[in-house]
């Protein structure tokens, strides 16, 4: 399980200033899925890599340990392509596992090995990964291929010992594949002991089963000869790609309750334990109130570590001993928290959930879509998440809302679902602006955001305090194609976890006098910090070539904006744009223009409600239309003319 950085908003509202995080789980071996998002959007014919062969051979005992012999050959098709792969990290987790490579070469057109000595192969943290040895397990081998141009190929064989299972005598296995990069030949094979059960969940790709004397071999086997042009998608490739998933679990429950044994000590109540919780608790008598004071605490005071500790031990660290750290992972953080409820007896349970874009699961127990854990309160029907940092009590990160979940129990059913996201989250903007007579806007922006969305806007928030407020809206105003300068104004602290949160900014954009000459313009937003009204509750504005067949995660919530602009003297509006009106059974989306005197108003809404995590059928085929029509109503432009009297 990878507690990685999280974007709370599943990565889908950017801004010039956000501090950007990534989410992600790689299995470096997997050379079948190298760069294959560098390359959705090309040509099938002209995709610069090519997979010729992959192979993953597994070998497993009974105590779970593995011996894994990974080989890929990559060819890279241009100079361009080659200077992306020739530098080939192999990442690993030390405690673990050992990572040996066997043989690692340039393979020239005619036959010709460019071989790499390695045995001067030294381990070392990834690129950019913090030095925290508590925490941070993961090591890399990097492959510098040598003489590597078009044309070439690289070629590795690489041993992987798993010498410390996830859970002892279990395993945990699968990958998914690309669809837009060519892959000749993917292969691989586990082979188990005899009354060793395995599940297998496979989809896009063959499987075969024979017993081997006292073994028995499980093999899959993938191709791709015709690659995708393109493939633009919002799921994650475990929900999608063509993937296989592989257990010793003959279920959830059985995992659950592994996971549960394992995890269950690192929640000792201590007496350090129990006196913060007492402290943090301190004059209040209500239960509620006191896991809530508990959570405000775990989320302010302990430090997120979003490190790749997936590919690590699934054990959280001794709840203590995050306390006394200040800082943990995710799972880190959901045994202090239930440490620290427990001291006042409270139950909770660490639950398991993809905290990005996946939506399912496979049949059999998987960790490779279960990335994130959070926290269920059964005494207050919640789900809670401390690693959001800035999310009130009971409000969960988009990503987190509508999914499958694993509860960490040893009794009940541990497969369950999270409520999707209610009625009542949403935004509001509010820009006056004012165009001056050589063409210079200036302004104020309100934004106001309320659940979900009031996490996002408090990152955001936390985003320009690390950037100051000058240079985060000069930043923004330059990312929204009006450069120029301006301030944000915080109404309180990100750390205040009101149900509501705004985020106030003036602005002064450089003037552009086409303005003035009959160039068409958008109605200003001035210092907008999200995306257009009508985007991402039911879908992504930008994304219209995406197939209306694709489900996308779709919420629940209302988003509206009113904006003003008040023209120079000595000019007038050729033509007020027209008022639009789009519906479905799940959405509805206004705009109202209208002027008084030399003000032009325009007042956005958009509706949406729907009962289901996915847009999917036919009710993402309604969105999808009825976004492209959105889409369009936002291309509405201001044409000015100088009035006929008037002389400049």
């Amino acid at each position: 399980m990878t507690c990685g950085p999280r974007l709370l908003d599943g990565g889908l509202f950017l801004t010039a200033f956000k501090a950007r995080r990534a989410f992600s789980f790689s299995r470096a071996l997997l050379a079948a899925t190298v760069l294959a998002p560098c390359w959705s959007a090309a040509r099938a014919a002209d995709l610069p890599i090519e997979t010729v062969l992959s192979t993953e051979d597994i070998v497993v005992q009974k105590d779970g340990t593995s011996v894994a012999t990974d080989h890929f050959e990559i060819l890279a098709k241009t100079d361009a392509a080659a200077h992306a792969i020739g530098q080939f990290p192999l990442s690993f987790s030390e405690a673990m596992e050992g990572l040996d490579i066997d043989e690692a070469y340039t393979l020239k057109p005619d036959g010709r090995k460019l071989p790499i000595d390695v045995t001067a192969i030294q381990a070392q943290l990834p690129h950019g990964s913090p030095n925290i040895p508590m925490y941070n397990d993961q090591r890399q081998k990097v492959l510098i291929f040598p003489d590597l141009a078009a044309g070439d190929t690289i070629v590795a064989t690489v041993r992987r010992q798993l010498k410390k299972p996830f859970f002892p005598g279990e395993v945990l296995h699968g990958s998914f594949f690309s669809t837009t990069v060519t892959i000749r030949d993917a292969h691989g094979s586990l082979s188990l002991p005899k009354g060793m059960p395995l599940y297998m969940d496979t989809e896009g790709m063959t499987l075969s089963q024979e017993e081997q004397g006292d073994r028995v071999l499980y093999r899959w086997r993938y191709a791709n000869l015709t690659p995708l042009t393109e493939d633009i998608a919002l799921l994650a490739p475990t929900d999608r790609n063509p993937r296989y998933f592989a257990t010793t679990f003959k279920d959830y429950d059985s995992f659950a309750a592994a996971y549960a044994k394992l995890s269950a000590p690192a929640e000792q109540v201590t007496p350090k334990i129990q006196e913060q919780a007492d402290s943090i608790t301190a004059g209040v008598t209500d239960r509620r109130q006191q896991a809530e004071r508990i959570y405000a605490w775990v989320s302010s005071h302990i430090r997120y570590v979003g490190l790749e500790l997936g590919q690590g031990s699934v054990i959280p660290h001794a709840a203590d001993a995050v306390l006394a750290n200040g800082y943990g992972d995710c799972k880190d953080h959901a045994v202090l928290f239930g440490a620290l409820l427990k001291a006042k007896g409270i139950a909770s349970e660490v639950v398991l959930i993809n905290g990005s874009n996946g939506y399912t699961l496979p049949k059999h127990p998987s960790l490779l879509p279960l990335n994130h854990a959070i926290t269920w309160l059964p005494e207050f029907k919640l789900y809670a998440d401390t690693t959001a940092g800035v999310a009130p009590f009971g409000v969960l990160p988009f990503p987190e809302y509508g999914k499958p979940v694993v509860h960490a129990t040893t009794a009940g059913h541990a497969l369950r679902q999270v409520p999707v996201l209610a009625a009542g989250s949403g935004t509001q903007v509010s820009a006056t602006a004012k165009l001056g007579a050589d063409g210079a806007l200036t302004g104020q922006t309100v934004t106001t955001a309320t659940g979900p969305f009031a996490v996002i806007l408090r990152q955001m928030a936390q985003g320009i305090q690390a950037q100051g407020p000058e240079q985060a809206a000069s930043a923004q105003l330059q990312s929204l194609g009006t450069p120029g300068t301006g301030k944000f104004t915080l109404a309180t602290a990100p750390t205040d976890l009101a149900p509501s949160y705004s985020v106030s900014g003036s602005f002064a954009a450089d003037p552009m006098p086409e303005r003035l000459t009959g160039a068409g313009f958008a109605m200003p937003g001035g210092l907008r910090l999200f995306n257009p009204v009508g985007n991402f509750l039911m879908g992504i504005l930008a994304l219209p070539r995406m197939k209306d067949t694709e489900p996308t995660p779709c919420y629940t919530g209302h988003t509206a904006e009113d904006l003003s602009l008040e023209l120079p003297a000595g000019y007038h509006l050729t033509a007020l744009p027209k008022d639009a009106t789009i519906t479905t059974d799940t959405l509805k989306y206004t705009a109202h223009w209208a002027q008084e005197g030399q003000v032009v108003r325009l007042r956005r809404d958009f509706d949406a409600h729907i009962d289901q995590a996915l847009c999917t059928g036919d009710v993402r085929k309604a969105a999808a239309k009825a976004l492209l029509a959105i889409a369009a109503d936002h291309r509405a432009t201001l044409t000015l003319a100088a009035d006929a009297a008037s002389t400049h």
